[in-house]
């Protein structure tokens, strides 16, 4: 046996405790299995001395004389492995034998879900904040929207409380004109009385108008109190929602940053 084969026959009994690593290791001439030692979770079953055939990638690789490296599906012996043949040379470059290591891929599959797994959820919360923050924008456009409408029923209050006062200033001057017109009717003795039941009723409208115009003005003052009360709560509601924006619009940011990584993780993490 080549001297060259048996130093490697002295390191693979010990390879797996020096790297660490879940690994197995196996050594072959050009015709045989001198040497196999399963690992934590791989374990292909070959006996020493198991004849080479031209299916193994062991034989494929010294006869290309090149290392060869397989990834090894998770469907064919229940966990994936990365598979690397490295053909050994003598002295004068002929290929005598080779060593093969399976290094498991368990850990590396399931990093790699886990990170597909943050990128997806990442993805899908990103999308309901931007979603989030959208809306909030919308709330903030609709609360103005809604301050201006009422300020412009301020204004329209105040033109009203303008037309009340009118009002009462008229119906001020019908009351004055209903006196004047009842002394006059009773001066005229028999001949104004019917004047003066003109005169009564036009006392009476004007005590009227002026009473209505008096409960509507009322009435406004109170609209208006109340609108002033709604402003005071859109107002607030408004500058929490811009508030909200801003956060989310924060957060939306800062999880674009953390997808970002994820993604790159994810690539670090892919097996094939």
């Amino acid at each position: 046996m080549e001297k060259i084969i048996e130093s490697f026959l002295d390191i693979m009994p010990v390879l797996k405790d020096v790297l660490q690593d879940d690994i197995s290791v196996a050594v072959v001439d050009t015709t045989n299995f001198l040497y196999y030692r399963a690992s934590d979770t791989i374990d292909l079953h070959i006996e020493i001395g198991k004849k080479l055939t031209s299916a193994d990638p062991i034989y494929t690789a010294m006869q290309e004389g090149k290392i060869k490296s397989v990834m090894v599906p998770k469907e064919v012996y229940g966990v994936p492995f990365k598979s690397v043949v490295y053909p050994i040379n003598d002295s004068q470059g002929n290929i005598i034998g080779a060593v093969a290591t399976g290094k498991s891929l368990g850990k590396q599959l399931k990093a790699e879900e886990a990170s597909e797994n943050v990128l997806s959820s990442l993805q899908q919360t990103n999308a309901s904040i931007e979603e989030l923050s959208s809306n909030s924008q919308n709330l903030v456009s609709s609360m103005d929207n809604i301050t201006g409408y009422t300020n412009i029923t301020n204004e329209k209050i105040k033109k009203i409380d303008l037309l009340l006062n009118a009002i009462q200033n008229i119906s001020s001057k019908s009351n004055l004109l209903a006196l004047n017109a009842a002394i006059e009717a009773a001066r005229a003795g028999d001949a104004g009385k019917g004047f003066s039941v003109v005169a009564n009723e036009m006392k009476k409208l004007s005590v009227l108008s002026k009473n209505s115009a008096i409960e509507v003005s009322k009435t406004l003052v109170e609209i208006k109190d109340s609108i002033d009360e709604i402003i005071k709560e859109i107002t607030s509601t408004s500058l929490m929602a811009e508030s909200q924006s801003a956060a989310t619009q924060e957060i939306t940011a800062t999880i674009e940053e953390i997808t970002s990584s994820s993604q790159v993780l994810a690539e670090m993490t892919r097996i094939v």
